[in-house]
């Protein structure tokens, strides 16, 4: 038998999504190089807030006929893997004793010791890529057995779910002076677009010329823009370069459908690591009680001597100690 710890709760209307953010650092004082203030992984969940509720006044507004509100907001949590309060509520800083990360390094090295139960948080990493990956400003884990088209059955394991973002990416300096963020894309778009793809989206352009992104009210692309080119046409028709999911720079983007609203929703409600997210509500935790048991079984139907069963742990407030008979 296999148990896997615990996970999460929402609420009405809204669903609130807990957040740890890893800042990877080598060992830096706080706010010195890759060890991020507290102040700028604040800006960028800010910023993550603001383009997912298409907030009035600020960046992530637009006014596009299928532009959208999608609903759903982020929060740093206030409590730790054991339910206990955080000093820097979302942030678990750890020094890698490394410079930089290799992709391969990050999958397979650094991800499995750091991450936090994906039932429970949004795992972030904010590294500093190495050179054989500079050109990445960020990555991200899609969500498994979403039942959506474009989607692979298995996103990826337990151990690896999240999103990594290029430290010089992460936060905005209209919300503070940050000067390791690198223009253009220093306004906090890395994180919306990655959270986009964590959350079942594909890029605009389908990954391909003209393909298809599986979201109907997003135009066809030939590929990924650059720069801000608002007018752009391929396809037989005007793009919508100012799509999250789009390559265009951080000051172009404010744009999420409709279309990818219905789709990052149909995620949260059916992928097994992303709904139980739903279930604590990390983002506003209850006054510690006595644990409730409850749990999900992998498989249903009858196995053979010998061979696993996964159990998923779901129970509520935190338990420390599992007994099973």
């Amino acid at each position: 038998i296999s148990i896997l710890k615990k996970a999460a709760r929402t609420t009405a209307g809204l669903i609130s999504i807990p957040i740890i953010v890893h800042v990877v650092h080598n060992g830096e004082a706080i706010g010195s190089g890759t060890n991020l203030s507290q102040a700028q992984v604040m800006a960028q969940i800010e910023v993550l807030n603001e383009d997912f509720r298409r907030k009035f006044g600020t960046r992530g507004f637009n006014d596009d006929p299928a532009g959208a509100d999608i609903e759903i907001e982020f929060c740093l949590s206030s409590v730790d893997e054991n339910g206990s309060i955080m000093a820097e509520p979302g942030i678990d800083r750890y020094n890698g004793n490394q410079d930089d990360w290799s992709r391969d390094e990050i999958e397979n090295k650094l991800k499995p010791n750091t991450y936090w139960d994906p039932n429970k948080f949004y795992n972030i990493w904010t590294v500093k890529f190495a050179a054989t990956d500079a050109n990445l400003l960020g990555y991200a884990q899609f969500p498994d057995q979403s039942g959506l088209a474009g989607l692979q059955e298995q996103g990826g394991p337990a151990s690896t779910d999240g999103v990594v973002i290029r430290y010089q990416s992460f936060g905005s300096t209209d919300k503070g002076d940050f000067p390791v963020m690198q223009a253009p894309y220093n306004k906090g778009r890395t994180l919306t677009h990655e959270t986009g793809h964590w959350l079942g989206l594909r890029h605009i352009w389908g990954d391909g010329n003209c393909a298809e992104d599986f979201v109907s009210d997003t135009p066809p692309a030939a590929g990924p823009s650059s720069g801000c080119p608002v007018g752009r046409i391929s396809c037989g028709g005007v793009n919508m370069v100012q799509n999250y999911m789009d390559y265009s720079e951080d000051a172009c983007m404010n744009i999420f459908t409709n279309g990818q609203k219905n789709r990052m929703l149909a995620v949260m409600e059916v992928s097994p690591r992303r709904k139980t997210l739903l279930q604590n509500n990390l983002c506003s935790p209850a006054v510690a009680d006595v644990p409730v048991a409850d749990f999900t079984l992998e498989r249903q139907q009858c196995i053979l001597l010998g061979s696993e069963v996964v159990f998923t742990d779901l129970s509520s407030n935190f338990p420390n100690t599992w007994l099973w008979t």
